[in-house]
Protein backbone atom coordinates (compact mmCIF):
# COMPACT_ATOMS: atom_id res chain seq x y z
CA UNK A 1 0.00 0.00 0.00
CA UNK A 2 2.72 2.45 0.97
CA UNK A 3 4.61 1.63 -2.20
CA UNK A 4 1.97 3.51 -4.21
CA UNK A 5 3.38 6.73 -2.75
CA UNK A 6 6.79 6.02 -4.26
CA UNK A 7 7.88 7.61 -7.53
CA UNK A 8 8.79 4.33 -9.16
CA UNK A 9 5.22 3.09 -8.69
CA UNK A 10 3.84 5.95 -10.78
CA UNK A 11 6.68 5.64 -13.29
CA UNK A 12 5.87 1.96 -13.70
CA UNK A 13 2.14 2.36 -14.28
CA UNK A 14 2.72 5.40 -16.49
CA UNK A 15 5.22 3.51 -18.66
CA UNK A 16 2.86 0.53 -18.86
CA UNK A 17 -0.01 2.82 -19.85
CA UNK A 18 2.00 4.69 -22.48
CA UNK A 19 3.04 1.43 -24.15
CA UNK A 20 -0.23 -0.44 -23.49
CA UNK A 21 1.77 -3.14 -21.78
CA UNK A 22 -0.12 -6.35 -21.04
CA UNK A 23 0.48 -5.87 -17.32
CA UNK A 24 -1.53 -6.36 -14.16
CA UNK A 25 -0.53 -4.35 -11.08
CA UNK A 26 -1.94 -5.69 -7.81
CA UNK A 27 -1.85 -3.34 -4.82
CA UNK A 28 -2.57 -4.95 -1.48
CA UNK A 29 -4.23 -2.18 0.52
CA UNK A 30 -3.90 -3.55 4.05
CA UNK A 31 -4.90 -0.15 5.51
CA UNK A 32 -1.39 0.83 6.63
CA UNK A 33 1.94 1.86 5.12
CA UNK A 34 3.98 0.16 7.83
CA UNK A 35 2.27 2.11 10.66
CA UNK A 36 0.82 5.06 8.73
CA UNK A 37 -2.94 4.81 8.06
CA UNK A 38 -3.96 4.99 4.41
CA UNK A 39 -5.76 8.32 4.92
CA UNK A 40 -2.48 9.89 6.11
CA UNK A 41 -0.51 8.29 3.29
CA UNK A 42 -2.51 9.69 0.37
CA UNK A 43 -5.28 12.17 -0.38
CA UNK A 44 -6.69 9.82 -3.03
CA UNK A 45 -10.06 8.35 -2.08
CA UNK A 46 -8.88 4.97 -3.38
CA UNK A 47 -5.55 3.60 -4.53
CA UNK A 48 -7.24 2.25 -7.67
CA UNK A 49 -7.97 5.80 -8.83
CA UNK A 50 -4.23 6.45 -9.06
CA UNK A 51 -4.52 4.52 -12.33
CA UNK A 52 -6.42 7.47 -13.86
CA UNK A 53 -3.27 9.63 -13.95
CA UNK A 54 -1.51 6.91 -15.96
CA UNK A 55 -4.45 6.44 -18.32
CA UNK A 56 -4.98 2.83 -17.30
CA UNK A 57 -7.88 0.85 -15.91
CA UNK A 58 -8.20 0.86 -12.11
CA UNK A 59 -10.34 -1.58 -10.12
CA UNK A 60 -10.97 -1.73 -6.38
CA UNK A 61 -12.00 -5.14 -5.05
CA UNK A 62 -12.71 -6.80 -1.70
CA UNK A 63 -9.35 -8.48 -1.15
CA UNK A 64 -10.89 -10.68 1.54
CA UNK A 65 -13.21 -12.29 -1.05
CA UNK A 66 -11.42 -14.98 -3.06
CA UNK A 67 -14.01 -15.01 -5.83
CA UNK A 68 -14.06 -11.21 -6.18
CA UNK A 69 -10.27 -11.15 -6.52
CA UNK A 70 -10.46 -13.98 -9.06
CA UNK A 71 -13.10 -12.14 -11.11
CA UNK A 72 -11.14 -8.86 -11.10
CA UNK A 73 -7.92 -10.64 -12.04
CA UNK A 74 -9.64 -12.59 -14.81
CA UNK A 75 -11.07 -9.36 -16.23
CA UNK A 76 -7.65 -7.68 -16.04
CA UNK A 77 -6.03 -10.64 -17.77
CA UNK A 78 -8.58 -10.54 -20.58
CA UNK A 79 -7.85 -6.84 -21.07
CA UNK A 80 -4.12 -7.56 -21.17
CA UNK A 81 -4.25 -10.44 -23.66
CA UNK A 82 -6.70 -8.54 -25.88
CA UNK A 83 -4.27 -5.64 -26.21
CA UNK A 84 -6.36 -3.27 -24.08
CA UNK A 85 -3.45 -2.34 -21.84
CA UNK A 86 -2.66 -2.64 -18.16
CA UNK A 87 -4.92 -2.75 -15.14
CA UNK A 88 -4.31 -1.69 -11.56
CA UNK A 89 -6.20 -3.84 -9.04
CA UNK A 90 -6.50 -2.50 -5.50
CA UNK A 91 -7.37 -5.30 -3.08
CA UNK A 92 -8.87 -4.06 0.19
CA UNK A 93 -7.48 -6.34 2.87
CA UNK A 94 -5.93 -6.29 6.32
CA UNK A 95 -2.58 -7.22 7.83
CA UNK A 96 -3.27 -9.05 11.08
CA UNK A 97 0.31 -9.21 12.28
CA UNK A 98 3.18 -6.74 12.46
CA UNK A 99 4.76 -5.25 9.34
CA UNK A 100 8.09 -6.73 10.39
CA UNK A 101 9.27 -8.93 13.20
CA UNK A 102 11.90 -6.34 14.11
CA UNK A 103 10.20 -4.23 16.72
CA UNK A 104 6.92 -3.38 15.00
CA UNK A 105 4.07 -3.35 17.51
CA UNK A 106 0.75 -2.96 15.65
CA UNK A 107 -1.10 -2.15 18.88
CA UNK A 108 0.62 1.27 18.74
CA UNK A 109 -1.28 2.30 15.61
CA UNK A 110 -4.45 0.23 15.42
CA UNK A 111 -7.16 -0.86 17.80
CA UNK A 112 -8.24 -4.34 18.81
CA UNK A 113 -11.76 -3.47 17.60
CA UNK A 114 -10.41 -2.77 14.12
CA UNK A 115 -8.69 -6.15 14.00
CA UNK A 116 -11.80 -7.90 15.33
CA UNK A 117 -13.93 -6.34 12.57
CA UNK A 118 -11.51 -7.46 9.87
CA UNK A 119 -11.29 -10.98 11.33
CA UNK A 120 -15.02 -11.34 10.58
CA UNK A 121 -14.08 -11.05 6.89
CA UNK A 122 -11.33 -13.70 7.02
CA UNK A 123 -11.01 -15.01 3.44
CA UNK A 124 -10.26 -18.59 4.46
CA UNK A 125 -13.34 -18.80 6.67
CA UNK A 126 -15.52 -17.10 4.03
CA UNK A 127 -14.31 -19.30 1.18
CA UNK A 128 -14.59 -22.49 3.26
CA UNK A 129 -18.19 -21.59 4.11
CA UNK A 130 -18.95 -20.93 0.42
CA UNK A 131 -17.47 -24.28 -0.62
CA UNK A 132 -19.31 -26.14 2.15
CA UNK A 133 -22.63 -24.56 1.14
CA UNK A 134 -22.02 -25.70 -2.45
CA UNK A 135 -21.15 -29.22 -1.27
CA UNK A 136 -17.59 -28.86 -2.56
CA UNK A 137 -15.77 -29.10 0.77
CA UNK A 138 -16.12 -30.82 4.13
CA UNK A 139 -14.38 -30.96 7.47
CA UNK A 140 -13.26 -34.50 6.62
CA UNK A 141 -11.59 -33.30 3.41
CA UNK A 142 -9.96 -30.46 5.29
CA UNK A 143 -8.52 -32.82 7.90
CA UNK A 144 -7.15 -35.07 5.13
CA UNK A 145 -5.46 -32.10 3.45
CA UNK A 146 -3.97 -30.95 6.76
CA UNK A 147 -2.60 -34.42 7.55
CA UNK A 148 -1.15 -34.78 4.05
CA UNK A 149 0.48 -31.35 4.34
CA UNK A 150 1.99 -32.28 7.73
CA UNK A 151 3.50 -35.43 6.21
CA UNK A 152 4.88 -33.48 3.23
CA UNK A 153 6.44 -30.93 5.58
CA UNK A 154 8.03 -33.68 7.71
CA UNK A 155 9.44 -35.32 4.56
CA UNK A 156 10.81 -31.99 3.29
CA UNK A 157 12.45 -31.26 6.65
CA UNK A 158 13.98 -34.75 6.71
CA UNK A 159 15.31 -34.33 3.16
CA UNK A 160 16.74 -30.92 4.04
CA UNK A 161 18.38 -32.25 7.19
CA UNK A 162 20.03 -35.00 5.13
CA UNK A 163 21.67 -32.52 2.76
CA UNK A 164 25.36 -31.86 3.29
CA UNK A 165 26.07 -28.67 5.20
CA UNK A 166 26.81 -25.84 2.81
CA UNK A 167 30.09 -24.05 3.06
CA UNK A 168 30.42 -20.28 3.04
CA UNK A 169 33.10 -20.72 0.38
CA UNK A 170 30.50 -22.31 -1.93
CA UNK A 171 28.31 -19.24 -1.57
CA UNK A 172 31.16 -16.85 -2.30
CA UNK A 173 32.48 -18.95 -5.21
CA UNK A 174 29.08 -18.96 -6.90
CA UNK A 175 28.37 -15.26 -6.48
CA UNK A 176 30.40 -13.74 -9.34
CA UNK A 177 32.04 -14.95 -12.52
CA UNK A 178 35.15 -13.02 -11.48
CA UNK A 179 35.41 -12.51 -7.75
CA UNK A 180 36.17 -8.91 -6.64
CA UNK A 181 39.32 -8.45 -4.58
CA UNK A 182 37.51 -7.77 -1.28
CA UNK A 183 35.54 -11.02 -1.63
CA UNK A 184 38.68 -12.90 -2.67
CA UNK A 185 40.15 -11.91 0.71
CA UNK A 186 37.03 -13.14 2.51
CA UNK A 187 37.12 -16.36 0.51
CA UNK A 188 40.66 -17.07 1.65
CA UNK A 189 39.68 -16.40 5.29
CA UNK A 190 36.73 -18.81 5.07
CA UNK A 191 38.82 -21.46 3.32
CA UNK A 192 41.21 -21.35 6.26
CA UNK A 193 38.34 -21.66 8.77
CA UNK A 194 36.67 -24.49 6.87
CA UNK A 195 39.89 -26.49 6.59
CA UNK A 196 40.23 -26.70 10.40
Amino acid sequence: MGGTSQGDFYEGINFAGAYKAPAIFVVQNNQFAISVPVEKQTAAKTLAQKAVAAGIEGIQVDGMDVLAVYAATKEARERAVNGEGPTLIETLTYRYGPHTMAGDDPTRYRTEDMTTEWEKKDPIVRFRKFLEEKGLWSEEQENEVIEKAKEEIKAAIKKTDEQPKQKVTDLINNMYEELPAHLQEQLEEYKAKESK
